[in-house]
């Protein structure tokens, strides 16, 4: 990892700590960890919850790139480090690269303060709402850092209590990450608002709806897992109106921005924006489509810099109010009922504004004929998906799901284990 980024990690951290004991954050390997202390005093319990926040916000990037670069929405460009590049390529690619082991280790970083701030809240008198909030909020991030890994690696460890984790399928890690969700769903069972009002002031970040983020959450691996009745009920229960960020104040900045402004390494690839539906406002959105052309490595590839995302301090949505509708929708088809789909993805389609900051693309509905069977509509899931959903980290498991036809072929089919798992873990059958 570049200094640049462990700088502006440990600037969020430490801003989000200031005044507040117990927040230890070392990094460790998953799989070798020390003794975890328990933390004994409320500013203690909360200080972990809020830097458990940090560490994930600040791991965007590092959770993004291996989406972005191994589909079609990034391209490198020349200053890109040649890890990034062969990620894009999909040539001479090891295992001992930063792609390779950040998102790996910031999951687990973000999991074992999960762990810690579960365990405070048991051990430390919080009051009823602050300790349903501590619990609520560190199975929601626990369940967000596994969700993560599953998209990016095929099999990860989920229990990290002793030595040697054996990494496990992704059926057991969706299992454990709804397990997880649906916990935090009931430890808000009988806790209003306003009971979680001095939580939220104390330790919750400010653009951050916890239940609205449950249920969404709820919803995505639901549908990842094939459960799809359970994802109809979940996108049922969330707000369209209210979204869910992480902030970015200074003296952060946005990673996305870092990533594609500081050190100049990604841009949107062009044939985003050419293969885009005549008339979609939503490549302008993500992308500069105005913009010259940036120089690239590969030399032969088009990159436009981005547009979302390119400001210092811009918050990045944990979901965005769509996917949601794109989620019910895909659920709704996969169990045969189109006309509802149908609606659903129409709905996506004609939107021309907002109260929120989304995308909107302002297309004319398609008619009954083009989305009246089960293949018409998840071609069309896929492709509004494309649209709405850039750079959100998503894409990769598009491929999986939907397939290839109608998304991309990706560069790798999942990231391999780190290089460093696999020389401390006899347990990770690398």
């Amino acid at each position: 990892m570049t200094t640049i980024f462990r700088t502006r990690r440990a600037l969020l951290v430490g801003a989000l700590c200031v005044g507040a004991a117990g927040c230890n954050l070392d990094l460790e390997n998953p799989n070798a960890p020390t003794s975890e202390q328990v933390v004994t005093s409320v500013d203690g319990v909360l200080a972990v919850t809020v830097g458990m926040q940090a560490q994930f916000a600040q791991s965007i990037e590092d959770y993004i790139t291996p989406s972005s670069l191994a589909t079609d929405e990034w391209g490198t460009r020349t200053r890109a480090l040649i890890s990034w590049i062969m990620l894009f390529t999909g040539e001479n690619f090891d295992q001992s690269f930063v792609t390779v082991s950040a998102p790996y280790a910031n999951s687990f970083q973000v999991i074992r303060s999960a762990n810690t701030a579960l365990q405070g809240a048991d051990a430390v008198q919080l009051g009823t709402a602050t300790q349903a909030g501590v619990k609520a909020t560190a199975k929601l991030f626990k369940a967000m850092a596994l969700g993560w890994l599953i998209q990016i690696y095929e099999k990860v460890p989920v229990d990290v209590s002793a030595d040697g984790a054996t990494p496990v399928d992704r059926a057991q890690v969706l299992t454990t990450i709804l397990g997880l969700l649906e916990e935090a769903r009931a430890d808000l069972n009988g806790v209003s608002n306003a009971d979680l009002a001095a939580f939220r002031a104390r330790a919750l970040g400010p653009g951050i709806d916890l239940r609205n983020t449950i249920d969404a959450m709820l919803a995505r691996y639901y549908l990842m897992d094939g459960k799809h009745v359970e994802a109809i009920a979940a996108a049922d229960r969330v707000n369209p109106t209210v979204l869910s960020v992480l902030d970015y104040p200074a003296p952060t900045r946005n990673p996305i921005e870092n990533l594609a402004f500081q050190l100049e390494y990604v841009g949107g690839l062009q044939s985003f924006v050419n293969q885009a539906e005549p008339g979609d406002r939503r490549p302008a959105y993500w992308v500069n489509v105005a913009a010259a052309a940036l120089p690239a490595n590969p030399a032969d590839s088009i990159v436009k810099p981005l547009r979302k995302y390119s400001t210092p301090n811009e918050p990045f949505p944990l979901y965005l109010p769509d996917e949601i509708k794109l989620i019910k929708a895909e659920a709704l088809a996969r169990t045969g009922q189109f006309g509802p789909a149908a609606a659903l993805v129409n709905a996506v389609r004609t939107q021309t504004s907002s109260g929120v900051d989304e995308p909107v693309a302002g297309l004319p509905a398609l008619p009954v004929p083009a989305l009246d069977t089960e293949a018409e509509l998840l071609a069309q899931i896929a492709r509004e998906r494309r649209y709405e959903l850039y750079m959100q980290g998503l894409r990769w498991e598009d491929t999986r799901r939907f397939g290839a036809a109608v998304t991309t072929a990706p560069t790798f089919p999942y990231l391999p284990l780190p290089l460093t798992e696999c020389q401390v873990n006899p347990n990770s059958g690398c």
